[in-house]
This record gives structure tokens, sequence and C-alpha cells, in this order.
């Protein structure tokens, strides 16, 4: 059996990226431009200024994003480095910045496992139509659902990060590939595939997977490069939801 082997981890416009010893494929993502605040529920991550992740407003307080974005090599990010930028679909104009009190990382994360994290906002949201919630999905998504996901992710493996928000279509699968990943990382696992040239990239980590406007997924790891024929792993929101319930109420 193949090993999954843990390439990149950067503290900037990443994704985790994994390597199965297989060839890449085309490295365009594919999708659209989003409108002005067709996604309220997006958010962009900064670290020390510098755009570095995706996430997901899920209450006034609150973001779910992932674990690798709050975390170096397993040490927590200085919860005062990072900050949320909210309302618009543009990294240049009409957003606002919302510090970070605290960021809380999957106490089990660890080899691409239960790469989740919540952050709790040093204040909170004015909810309207440019910043809104969504809510959190609980049931079982089926073989060939289709989700929306959406991040400020790179075009491309080599291209820079976009500054506006994109979007794209993915279907579930449960193909022998998926459930490989999810024999390596455990069942909390999403496997959201297109065709060839579409899909997650780096920077579009945190970032959500959308079924029937709740949130289903978290985005976590591409294999080799992004757009490839394989699908991208997404944390299933709802496998997490006794561990999201329990960290907001403390």
């Amino acid at each position: 059996m193949r090993t999954l082997i843990l390439v990149s981890v950067a503290l900037a416009t990443t994704i985790v990226t994994l390597s199965m010893a297989m060839p890449p494929g085309e490295k365009i993502v594919g999708g659209q431009f989003a409108e002005p605040h067709q996604f309220p529920y997006q958010i962009a991550l900064f670290f020390q200024g510098r755009f570095h992740c995706g996430g997901s407003t899920i209450d006034r307080k609150w973001v779910l994003t992932a674990a690798h974005c709050v975390l170096n090599m397993n040490v927590p990010l200085p919860a005062e480095d990072m900050t949320v930028y909210a309302g618009s679909a543009s990294l240049e104009e009409g957003g606002q910045v919302f510090k970070i009190a605290k960021a809380f990382a999957h106490e089990n994360y660890g080899d691409s496992k239960n790469d989740i994290a919540l952050l709790l906002l040093d204040g909170q949201f004015k909810f309207d139509d440019t910043v809104n919630k969504i809510d959190l999905f609980s049931g079982e998504l089926k073989h060939g659902d289709t989700v929306v996901i959406s991040g400020y992710g790179r075009e491309g493996t080599e291209l820079p990060a976009s500054k506006h928000l994109k979007y794209n279509s993915m279907s579930v699968q449960d193909d022998e590939v998926c459930q490989f990943l999810m024999a390596q990382t455990g069942p909390g696992l999403i496997c959201l595939n297109n065709e060839p040239d579409n899909g997650a990239c780096m920077g579009d980590s945190g970032g959500p997977a959308v079924f029937q406007n709740k949130l289903v997924g978290v985005a976590n790891f591409v294999l080799n490069e992004c757009g490839t024929i394989y699908p991208d792993g997404y944390a299933k929101v709802a496998f997490y939801r006794d561990w999201i319930d329990g960290v907001m109420k403390q």
C-alpha cells in the first residue's frame, strides 16, 4: 500500500499537499468569480498581515477553519498575529477586519487527521447582507451529491493566490482512492472531485464546502498538485459536530 507523505504546510497561502506517488494532472483550478455578497459566510484568515487561509462564519463570534491554519509544526500560532477579513469578495476593498482572541485546534490533530479548528473573535460580527453565518450540516452525503467550494487560494499550483473570491462545484466521491484516504486520515473525511483542472488549491485551506446552503466540509488537502484527477480532502463537519459544540460552549 502506498503511504501518504506530507510535503508542505507553509504559513501563507497554503493547503496541505499530500503525495501518493501518482502522476500530476493539470494545475488550473477553474470555477468562476463570486458576486460581491454571494458568500457572506466566507472569511479570509491573515497571519502577520499576509493572506493565509480560508474559513467560515458559523456564529457571531466563531469561525470554523482547518487546524493546520492555526498551527506551525503543531505549535499554536499567536492569536494576536491572526486577523479575520470578512464582508467582501475582494481582498483589496470593502471588507472588515476582526481580531482573534483565541484559536482552538483539534487536540488530536496530526498526520492530516482531525484537521479542523475554531477561531474565537475578539468582538463579534454584525450580521447583514455582507457578513452572515452558515448553518452546519448534520446528515450524511451520498456519492454524487454536488457541493460548492469557495476560497481565495491559488488559481493553479504555480500561480499566485486570487485577490477575488472564486467558487466551483464538486461532487462527493466514495471511490477506491477516497477509501484509501479515509483509511489513512480517519473517518472524518469527505472526498470531493470534478473534471481535471478544477478543485481546491494552496490558500483554500480551512475554506467551506456547502451542500443545500449548509456547511458540510472544511478544506484540508489536495493530492500532488491542484486540479488533478484525484479527489480533494475536506474535514466532514457532521463528524465533528460534538467537538465543535463542545468548544463553543467553553
